[in-house]
């Protein structure tokens, strides 16, 4: 089966203008509402603006540096860490605590201000004043205004703070900063007078203090000089630890030089003879002794040389040579002797070192014994001395920094007279109050957009409904219904106009010119099905078409009524035998003939089931070419779903703007699954007017301009009334 091709789409290559269209035509559906809300939104915000009374502000700028001016070498007891990060944090806070406030309005007499609910009498406002903090609600309700007026904004990037106050009267803004500014640099003085004047006090009592335990530890030290017998008894102990200390270092090389000749001495005494030595070769003695046997040995080997061995001259050589050898022999004893002598001379001056050492360190271990009390007590006293120094030095520095009246917060730029309110701005309230009027607006629009899930223009039936082919879109007229019925001599009537859309859209349905069962039908009751099937009939029959009209909503039946036909007897009395089809079926005097629904029956659903109306339909399609059927709503009762597998086609009528997409859904998938051919979707009551944008973007000049008129030129009728209430209630 072909789609009609009536409505096309947009191309693709529009995709881009289209999604922006969709935006525009939401805003121009609901454009009655956005205006509303847009103007109801613009008139509050100028309302508001005209009558709020205006506000001034003043703001003076001071500087608050991290450090007080360097006039002292010393540091101020009440300097505080200016770098840890909570400092200026710490100063925004001061300058909004309740105290300065009050200092404010008591310097002021903001209490008989007008702006703070003034004027009062003056007992109360005295009483006020010399109420403790908190115990005045009239003090603490004037601290809360003058604290709500305040606006402290600290410049980004450096130490300049700006201290505003708002006020109806540009004088009085003005007044509260500077006064709020000039008492915030005298109340840090004072806190720093006070904090100096505390901490000077607590000095001098510890300085008293201190003073009097020196004092007392001083007297004692001399008292156990006295009672122990030790006098100097700093210097003697230093003397003994030098002597300690001389003693000790004269031991270790009387030790060392000890020992160094006992291994000599040893040394030479385990030596088995005497002459091998170092020392006894080192010896002058031996030396000479040891060249003249040298030459005494030469001397011999001349003579044995010209003598016998037993020549008297060869013995007394070598009796010379003997007396040599045993000449050195002694020589080396004496050397060994020498060595042992000189150990016991080293052994004696290391024992009397080391009597000397342990003599001194038993007068230094008596004299601890009798000084161990002094030692304590003048450690105490020598530790409240040094504590009293520094009392004393802090105190006379505190003395000073009492007296100087330097501080690091200075005021930089007085408040001046405001030379006007900072609100309300009229022009900017104004267009804010516009700007969120349209937000709101278009939001709304949106939102309505959103929750609005019915079918509106052909587009939504192509995006919803898939497979459901558009037949034809007959606009909303405010016509009457029996003022609707199709009329052959009108032309150019675009309510004709478009049933004949749809009858173009079905021939092309066919190729071939066999007769033709058509079954009309809808979601829910009042979307115009019965209306549809008698003017496409009517459509139909005036292009020369033999066509048949039955009402088979025997349950509502209104066909008869707009055709203004007779409803007995009908297609009930037929089926069930009570007439004939040629005595139930009407002949309209120019258009199609009507079989009407006949007689109410108790069970339609039982009655259209049976053989009888399949045979009925098959012998009807030899007399007529077109056969419209008109059933009831698909959602109310079963009779369609019946009918509609014995009709050639199917075509579900959906009223615009008046039932759900989903509920549309189901009943186009409920024809198909009975088996029958979907043949497509009649839009109906399409408010073309109103949609006005769309069928002039889509379908030219005769929808967009031509249509709104049609339905401008009827408005205000019942049904149409009973319509919109139907859609109001979507």
């Amino acid at each position: 089966m072909a789609s009609p091709t009536n409505y096309p789409a947009p191309a693709d290559s529009q995709a881009g203008e289209d999604h922006l269209w969709d935006y525009l035509a939401v805003l121009l559906r609901h454009r009655k509402l956005a205006l509303a809300i847009f103007l109801t939104a613009t008139t509050v915000a100028t309302i508001r603006t005209l009558l709020t009374r205006p506000v001034y502000m003043a703001t003076a700028q001071i500087l608050i540096e991290r450090e007080n001016p360097n006039v002292l070498t010393f540091k101020d007891v009440t300097e505080v860490n200016a770098q840890r990060d909570d400092y200026f944090q710490t100063q925004y806070s001061l300058l909004q605590s309740r105290s300065l406030a009050r200092r404010v309005i008591e310097a002021l007499n903001l209490l008989q201000d007008p702006e703070l609910g003034g004027p009062r009498d003056p007992e109360e406002v005295k009483a006020a004043v010399a109420a403790a903090p908190g115990a005045s609600p009239l003090m603490e309700g004037a601290i809360d205004g003058v604290l709500g007026r305040l606006r402290i904004n600290p410049a980004k990037g450096s130490r300049l703070v700006g201290v505003g106050c708002e006020a109806f009267r540009p004088e009085l803004a003005m007044n509260i900063a500077n006064k709020l500014s000039q008492l915030y640099i005298e109340q840090t003085l004072e806190f720093r007078y006070q904090t100096s004047s505390d901490v000077g006090q607590w000095l001098g009592n510890q300085v008293d203090q201190q003073r009097k335990k020196v004092e007392e530890g001083t007297k004692e030290l001399q008292q156990i000089k006295e009672r122990e017998g030790i006098v100097n008894i700093d210097e003697r102990r230093t003397l003994l630890d030098q002597k300690l200390t001389q003693l000790g270092t004269a031991l270790i090389q009387a030790r060392t030089e000890r020992l160094g000749k006992e291994a000599l001495y040893r040394q030479m005494r385990s030596t088995g003879n005497t002459e091998d030595l170092t020392a006894v070769i080192k010896d002058p003695v031996v030396q000479d002794l040891r060249k003249e046997q040298t030459d005494l040995e030469a001397k011999q080997a001349q003579l044995l040389e010209k003598y016998l061995d037993q020549h008297p001259d060869v013995i007394k050589v070598r009796r010379q040579i003997e007396d040599t050898r045993k000449r050195i022999a002694a020589e080396g004893e004496r050397v060994i002797r020498s060595a042992e002598n000189d150990y016991k001379a080293a052994a004696a001056q290391e024992a009397s070192l080391s009597a000397a050492l342990e003599s001194a360190k038993q007068e230094i271990q008596e004299l601890g014994s009798r000084s161990g009390h002094y030692d304590a007590v003048k450690r105490e006293v020598d530790a409240a001395r040094s504590v009293l120094n520094g009392l004393t030095q802090r105190h006379s520095e505190t003395g000073v920094s009492q007296e100087q009246k330097f501080s690091n917060i200075r005021i930089v730029d007085a408040a001046v007279l405001p030379g006007g309110p900072i609100r309300p701005n009229r022009q900017r309230d104004i267009m804010t109050g516009a700007f969120l009027g349209l937000a709101l607006a278009i939001g709304f629009a949106f939102f309505l957009e959103y929750l609005d899930n019915t079918l509106k223009t052909p587009d939504d039936v192509r995006n919803h409904l898939p497979g459901a082919p558009l037949l034809g879109v007959v606009p909303e007229t405010g016509t009457a219904p029996l003022d609707l019925i199709v009329q052959k001599s009108n032309t150019q009537n675009p309510f004709n106009e478009a049933y004949r859309v749809v009858r173009t859209a079905l021939a092309y349905s066919w190729p071939n010119a066999a007769p033709r069962i058509l079954l009309v039908t809808s979601t829910a009751p009042g979307e115009g099905k019965t209306l549809t099937s008698a003017n496409l009939a009517l459509t139909l029959a005036s292009a020369d078409s033999k066509v048949l009209l039955i009402d088979a909503d025997l349950r509502r039946p209104q066909a008869h009524t707009l055709l203004r036909v007779k409803r007995t007897p009908g297609l009930s009395d037929v089926l069930v035998g009570k007439a004939k089809p040629s005595e139930a079926i009407q002949l309209m005097a120019s258009g199609p003939s009507v079989l009407a629904a006949g007689t109410t029956v108790p069970s339609p659903a039982d009655l259209i089931t049976g053989q009888a109306m399949r045979g009925f339909l098959e012998g009807l399609r030899g007399v007529y070419s077109w056969i419209v059927i008109d059933t009831p709503p698909v959602g109310a009762v079963a009779e369609p779903l019946i009918l509609a597998p014995l009709a050639d086609g199917v075509i579900v009528v959906v009223g615009a703007e008046m039932v759900p997409r989903k509920a549309v859904a189901t009943t186009l998938e409920r024809i198909k699954e009975s088996g029958a051919r979907l043949l497509g979707v009649v839009l109906n009551r399409a408010r073309v007017e109103r949609h006005g944008y769309y069928y002039g973007r889509y379908y030219g000049h005769y929808y967009g301009h031509y249509y709104g008129h049609y339905a401008r030129s009827a408005q205000d009728s019942g049904k149409v009334a009973s319509i919109d209430a139907k859609r109001t209630r979507r």
